[in-house]
């Protein structure tokens, strides 16, 4: 009876370090989350240059009309590209589902409508940099400022305030929706 009144002591003592343990766990934890938290709303967020709605606010409402015409006029021009694109990546995801899954050849579709949409997309970009020869100087250096930086979205231009593609709606700047 002996023995059993002693291991009874020694669970007690391995459940109470067992408790402390857990606590001092999960008070780190919430430490580290508040911290990373902290930090990650602290951090000034990189942009490579200013946002659409900031280079609008300095030009002419003229110009701003004009940039939006020159741009989705060239985005309809390429709107055979777009949907050649759209169907290589329906051709890449019903091979994707097939059961003899070919890697390869998903790689090369998906390559091909990469290549039409970086086509669109390059036609759109020369497009608008042709017309801003029409703009005056200022508002010239304004717009390049924006469409030359890396990362140039033309969605900002042919939709103000959409937020991008939806899951149900693939993205291109030929999408009237």
């Amino acid at each position: 009876m002996v023995q059993g009144a002693g291991a009874g002591a020694g669970l007690k003592w391995a459940l109470g370090i067992s408790l402390v343990l857990n606590v001092f766990l999960v008070a780190g934890g919430i430490a580290a989350l508040t911290t990373v938290h902290h930090h990650m709303h602290d951090m000034p967020r990189s942009s490579a240059g200013p946002a659409w709605d900031e280079v609008e606010k300095q030009l002419t409402p003229a110009t701003r009309a004009h940039i939006r015409e020159v741009v989705k006029t060239a985005a309809l021009g390429t709107e055979g590209d777009w949907a050649r694109a759209r169907e290589l990546r329906q051709q890449a995801e019903v091979l994707a589902h097939a059961p003899n899954y070919d890697a390869a050849r998903i790689v090369d579709l998906a390559e091909q409508a990469r290549s039409y949409e970086n086509m669109s997309r390059a036609k759109i970009e020369t497009a608008l940099i042709q017309d801003m020869a029409s703009l005056p100087p200022s508002e010239r250096g304004v717009v390049a400022g924006y469409i030359l930086r890396p990362g140039f979205r033309l969605r900002h231009l042919l939709n103000p305030g959409d937020p991008g593609p939806s899951p149900d709606r693939p993205p291109h700047p030929g999408d009237g929706k």
